[in-house]
């Protein structure tokens, strides 16, 4: 019995967290990069995990661990949804007088951790709040907007550049399941224009 008062209380909790979310639409890198058509994920072509911590301000964002809530907490905003299921994207998005930055979380999450982390050049495109004074994009240790396709190639070993002029990396690892059936996966992603780079993105997820 207690058992069931504890799966119902935590379905609560998660049905009250959802709707908190208001409904928005996701768009720019943010899209580009939640979605599965743009970017060329599917070959691993990285033999490390690139992006070991991202750091945004003073708030440290770990992939898969960081809540949105925190986000919110630390920088204010307006926590968006758009689509259900397996589509279903939860999202913060600051627009600065140079760039845009989203935090996105997804089904795999429980469209609360922090999945995916993209920022642009330029203004926003689809729901996006006004970033507070000082916002800086967020520092992955990665190139990042501005840097040049010789950047990419000297660390990250190559830059081909795909089809939408895209530069696009993965790298999969066994997941601690105990079992050595699922993996973990991280992929980033770059937009280049003239040479240089113009959006930035990075995601994990984990799968059997």
């Amino acid at each position: 019995m207690r058992g069931s008062v504890l799966v119902i209380a935590t379905l609560a909790c998660f049905v009250a967290g959802a709707a908190e979310a208001d409904t928005g639409r996701l768009g720019g890198m943010g899209a580009d990069l939640f979605g599965d058509s743009f970017f060329h994920f599917k070959q691993q072509n990285l033999k490390s995990f690139p992006v070991s911590s991202i750091r945004a301000g003073r708030l440290q964002v770990t992939l898969q661990r960081t809540r949105l809530s925190e986000i919110q907490h630390a920088f204010g905003g307006t926590i968006y949804e758009q689509g259900s299921g397996m589509g279903a994207a939860h999202w913060l998005c600051y627009e600065a007088p140079q760039s845009t930055t989203w935090f996105m979380s997804n089904l795999e999450g429980g469209n609360e951790f922090v999945m995916m982390v993209a920022t642009s050049a330029g203004g926003a495109e689809g729901s996006c709040d006004r970033a507070p004074a000082g916002f800086t994009p967020p520092e992955m240790g990665i190139p990042g907007l501005g840097a040049s396709l010789a950047d990419l190639k000297a660390h990250f070993g190559s830059a081909t550049l795909g089809s939408h002029s895209d530069v696009s990396y993965r790298v999969d690892r066994p997941a601690r399941d105990g079992l050595g059936t699922a993996y973990d996966a991280q992929y980033v992603g770059y937009i280049v224009r003239g040479g240089r780079v113009v959006a930035v993105g990075a995601g994990e997820t984990t799968a059997q």
